[in-house]
Formats: C-alpha cells, sequence, structure tokens
C-alpha cells in the first residue's frame, strides 16, 4: 500500500515535470512566433507571401477594386511584413543604442545601430589574419560616368557591385575619378561639406556664388567616397594595384572596352597586375557594365541549384554564420534568395555614410517637425522625370483604370496622392491602426516627395477634423508632415548639371539622404518599385528571420495565445520585412541592387 502511494506520489511529480517544461516551451515557441502572428485584432501589419501562380504585377486599380479585394493580398510582397510584438511602435533613434552607443551612429546607416552584426569580422577569415592571398583578385568599382543619376541608382549600383565581388570571391575597391576627369566642381557628384576646404574660417566669410574658388583639401575624399565610407568588409583592407603605372585614364579606357565583352557573351576583361612576387587580376567597371555583368554572367551562377557550395562560402563572405550559411542554400525560389541575401546586406551594414554626412543629416532631421523617439509612417511620393519615364505605364494604366480612354483627357500627367492613401482603407480602421488602443490617436506621415506644392495641395482638399488633422479612410486622423522648404527649388542632385555649385549641390544630397533615412526608419512605409529608392528603401527594412524552425512546417498552438497566421505557405519564411505597402507596379523587388 504504501510501495504504491510512493510510485503514484513519483509519477505525480514526473507528471508536473513534463507540464512545467511543455508551459516552458510553449512559452519559448511563442516568443519566437510572435513577430509574425496576425492576431483578430490586425495589431501586426502582417501580409501573405504571394504564391507561385500568383501575378508579379499590380497595375493601379480604382478605388471601388480595392475596397473589394482583401486588404491582407492587395500588400503582398516576396516576403512576410511584421511590425514589432504585440504593435510596438519603433521610432527613427534606436532607444537601446542611447544606453552605450555614440549618438551619431544612428545617422551613419538606414538601419538601426541595434540591428548592425559587429562580430562579422571574427569569423571572415582575412580578418583573422593576414591573408596574403586576400588582395589577389580585385573587382573595382569606377562610379563616375554613373554620377549622372540620382542617389537611388547610384546607391544600387554600390549594392550590386557588392553582391558580385562578394559572390565571385574578390574584394571590391572603389576608384573616384581626379579632378581632372570629372564634371563637378570640387571633385564629387555629391557636393563638398565645410570639412572638404582647407580654410573653414575662409568658407564661412565666403560671399560668392561659386565655392569651387575655394582651397581644398588634397587628402579630401572625391566621388561616390565622399558620401560612403567603404567597408572593409568588401576591401579587405586592399589598397588599389599600381599595375605598371597605371593611371585613372588607363582603367577608365578598359572599363570602356567591357561592354563589347559582355555584348559578345566574353567574361569581363581582366587586368593582371604584378606585386612584388603576386599577381592580382582586377575587373575594372562602371555603374552600367556593373547591371550587364550581373545580368548575363553572375545572376545565372547564384541561381544554380547545383552550386550549393559556391553559396555557402559567398553568404559567410557577406557576414552569415554557418546556421543561417545552411538555411540560405536549402533555398530554392528566387524572391526568398534575394531577400535573404538583401537582410543579410542591411544586417552586415554595407551602406554606411562617412562622418560628415551622418552630421550634417542629423543636423537636417532634427529640423523637421517629427518626433524621433516615437513612430510614424511615411509615404513617397516619385514623380519629376520619372513621369516622363518609368512611371509613364502606370500613370497611363491608373487613368484607364478609372474610365478615362485617352492621354488627352486624363486630368493630371500623375498619379494622385489619394491613390497612395487607398492602401490604409479598412472596415475596421480603428483597430487597425490603433491596434490594441481604444482611444484614437493621430497618426504621424512623413511625406518625401519632388512635387510638395501639388501634393500639399492635393491634401488641402482631402476632409479634415475640428482639430485641423486630414480624415482619411473616414475614420483616421492623420497629421501629413513635409521636410523644411529649401531656398534651392530643385529636389535632384543632378539639376543643373555639373555647373551648380559643390555647396548648393551638398545642401541637396544631405536633404535627399535625410529623406531616405526617415523613409527606411518608419513604422509603415508607402512607395514604389519605380523608384530606385523603393528597392534601396526594402533592402533596408529586411530582418533575417533568426528563428531556429526556418524552412520547418509551422506548427499551431492552440489556445488564445496565438492565432493561425495568413502565411501562403505553411513554413517558416527566411525573412522578415517591416510593414511595406506598394502603392502601384510591381509588387516584387528584383534583386537587391537592381
Amino acid at each position: 500500500m504504501n510501495g504504491s502511494n510512493k510510485r503514484s506520489s513519483s509519477e505525480w511529480k514526473v507528471v508536473l515535470l513534463l507540464i512545467s517544461v511543455a508551459v516552458i516551451s510553449c512559452g519559448v515557441t511563442t516568443t519566437l512566433s510572435a513577430l509574425h502572428v496576425n492576431n483578430n485584432n490586425r495589431a501586426a501589419h502582417i501580409y501573405a507571401t504571394p504564391s507561385d501562380h500568383q501575378q508579379h504585377r499590380r497595375l493601379a486599380a480604382t478605388e471601388e477594386e480595392e475596397e473589394e479585394e482583401d486588404n491582407t493580398s492587395a500588400q503582398q510582397t516576396s516576403t512576410i511584413s511584421l511590425t514589432s510584438k504585440f504593435n510596438e511602435k519603433r521610432s527613427f533613434l534606436d532607444p537601446s543604442w542611447k544606453e552605450w552607443g555614440d549618438a551619431l551612429v544612428q545617422f551613419e546607416t538606414l538601419v538601426s545601430p541595434a540591428e548592425l552584426d559587429f562580430t562579422i569580422s571574427r569569423r571572415l577569415p582575412w580578418e583573422q589574419d593576414d591573408s596574403p592571398d586576400k588582395c589577389d583578385e580585385i573587382l573595382v568599382l569606377m562610379p563616375e560616368y554613373f554620377a549622372r543619376n540620382g542617389h537611388g541608382s547610384q546607391l544600387n549600383s554600390y549594392v550590386l557591385a557588392a553582391m558580385m565581388a562578394t559572390y565571385l570571391g574578390k574584394a571590391m575597391l572603389v576608384l573616384d575619378a581626379p579632378q581632372k576627369n570629372t564634371k563637378y566642381p570640387n571633385g564629387s557628384m555629391f557636393g563638398c561639406p565645410v570639412d572638404a576646404f582647407k580654410d573653414r574660417k575662409e568658407f564661412e566669410q565666403f560671399k560668392g556664388n561659386n565655392h569651387k574658388h575655394l582651397e581644398m583639401k588634397e587628402d579630401f575624399p572625391m566621388g561616390m567616397s565622399r558620401l560612403l565610407k567603404h567597408s572593409t568588409l568588401l576591401s579587405r583592407g586592399c589598397k588599389m594595384p599600381t599595375c605598371s603605372s597605371f593611371t585613372y585614364d588607363s582603367w577608365e579606357a578598359i572599363r570602356k572596352a567591357q561592354r563589347e565583352h559582355f555584348l559578345n557573351g566574353l567574361p569581363p576583361r581582366e587586368v593582371n597586375c604584378e606585386d612584388g612576387d603576386r599577381i592580382q587580376r582586377v575587373i575594372p567597371l562602371g555603374g552600367e557594365e556593373v547591371r550587364q555583368f550581373f545580368e548575363a554572367q553572375v545572376q545565372p551562377l547564384i541561381l544554380d541549384e547545383t552550386k550549393k557550395r559556391e553559396a555557402y562560402k559567398w553568404i559567410i563572405r557577406l557576414g552569415a554564420n554557418a546556421h543561417e550559411a545552411q538555411v540560405f542554400i536549402k533555398l530554392t525560389k528566387e524572391a526568398e534568395i534575394w531577400d535573404f541575401v538583401s537582410a543579410l546586406m542591411a544586417r552586415s551594414g554595407i551602406i554606411k555614410f562617412q562622418p560628415w554626412i551622418a552630421r550634417d543629416v542629423a543636423q537636417f532631421i532634427r529640423q523637421i517637425d517629427l518626433p524621433l523617439n516615437s513612430g510614424y509612417d511615411a509615404i513617397h511620393v516619385r514623380r519629376g522625370d520619372k513621369l516622363e519615364t518609368e512611371s509613364r505605364k502606370e500613370v497611363v494604366a491608373y487613368w484607364h483604370s478609372q474610365g478615362y480612354d485617352r492621354v488627352q483627357q486624363f486630368p493630371t500627367n500623375y498619379i494622385p496622392f489619394r491613390h497612395y492613401l487607398r492602401l490604409w482603407d479598412s472596415t475596421d480602421c480603428e483597430n487597425y491602426w490603433n491596434g490594441f488602443q481604444t482611444q484614437a490617436t493621430t497618426r504621424l506621415v512623413y511625406v518625401a516627395t519632388d512635387d510638395p506644392t501639388t501634393v500639399k495641395e492635393e491634401i488641402a482638399k482631402l476632409p479634415k477634423g475640428s482639430d485641423g488633422t486630414t480624415i482619411v479612410a473616414g475614420c483616421k486622423k492623420v497629421k501629413f508632415i513635409f521636410a523644411p522648404s529649401s531656398e534651392d527649388s530643385a529636389f535632384h542632385i543632378n539639376d543643373g548639371g555639373g555647373k551648380v555649385d559643390c555647396y548648393v549641390r551638398y545642401k541637396r544630397n544631405i536633404r535627399a539622404i535625410a529623406d531616405l533615412m526617415v523613409l527606411t526608419k518608419s513604422d509603415t512605409f508607402v512607395g514604389e518599385f519605380v523608384s530606385n529608392w523603393g528597392r534601396i528603401i526594402r533592402l533596408n527594412r529586411l530582418i533575417l528571420n533568426d528563428s531556429p524552425l526556418v524552412g520547418e512546417r509551422k506548427k499551431e498552438i492552440s489556445g488564445n495565445w496565438l492565432k493561425k497566421s495568413s502565411f501562403a505557405e505553411d513554413t517558416e519564411p527566411p525573412a522578415f520585412i517591416r510593414d511595406f505597402r506598394v502603392a502601384f507596379g510591381e509588387l516584387i523587388s528584383p534583386p537587391p541592387g537592381w
């Protein structure tokens, strides 16, 4: 009898132990899964991954048609979208970084500093020792020819070159044009900060209209290096080869000849340079050649499922750890491959701005009527020259959908601002906007546009609340925020060509980078992939899924803690994207840097 009681007591303890383990396990699973769970309140903005049979392109549709569509499926992208756990809003400034980091670092990258991986150098072989062969293979990016393009295009070419160099196992260097080889006064398409001038006092007292007459520091960075601080992850600490006294003109002649190689299906021309007893093989490419090389030769290699070993080594070189590399080589869908690579490049801090850029961007952003310690949303409205080129077909499709058959009948030559706002339309908009909150609050929406006058006129025509806020979708109280106006009427860095004063150009540069940073760090972003900005922003809003269950089938947990998510697939996604809503055009983003 007593023995029987003892056994029952022991069995009961075992049962209690098993229950405790199950509860702990369930809690851990909840923590891992909470970031990508769509609860009944729709507090987290989570959208399903598009399945293979879904269209990859969505023309601008009528508001009536949008209302009939499921709000979730209408905003699908190539990966899962998320906000923080329990609808916790992110802010521009990373609160965790303020405790132990330099405040200026918050403005050096397009991602929060706490999301960067500072341990990469511990895993890269050339960082562990002075590997004699680390500089044997070099890809040289020559950005001068692409300097005629805007920020987004130049940043994308840099990202694409970085992706190719790491895949091919090459160090990547940036070769900027010397003053005599550039059309830009004072040596850079990104203008000149006060730091570039030899005599700061002379700069401050200058009353003329063109700063090119002031003496510059001889060793101050030129070209793209005036904007970006090139990562040692890419350069490996290598120096530009002298290569038998090659000049910039020598490298430029080879770059120009690359086009014929690509047109004839040949690999890019490679130059062998002697460095003591070693041979360095160098490939010079400009922004255009980078795109040609990638499309014709590198992209097929990356997507070749038989090259798993190369893929593993590549992703390690980009900053992945061993577990992440194993996850990556199992991916087969192109969209997932690019999202994984994009998220990894964002975490690795590939795009890092120079200290003077960070300083002046911080000063500009603090002038905006935007709280940096609380959440906000953002919309990018790109018009300008895009209306005559890439955006033209989307504008035509929009007005056709509105019942206008002929171009001459179109009310405007652009897609109206209200079309961007339709992405917040919802029958349960109180819950949708406020999550678990019961009191409606005013939402702050930052608007970045090259056409602020027209956009402000469009906003003025929208219904207003008693407190002066704008009513969106019937119940959303919105305060739209714009950057401070400028004496310079131009919004694009190359408006006016190379004749524009370098300091005027620099102020445009700062304004543009500030816009880009504010858009990227918003809670919800509304934009499109027609603009290079949309693609750069998307890359830097991606986050790797660090769950050990990536690629595994998700398990539904009973109870009220978790609700079944509306994923298109029943597996853990390799990456998440912060709430990104496509206003029109392609739903699926192209490869990073494209």
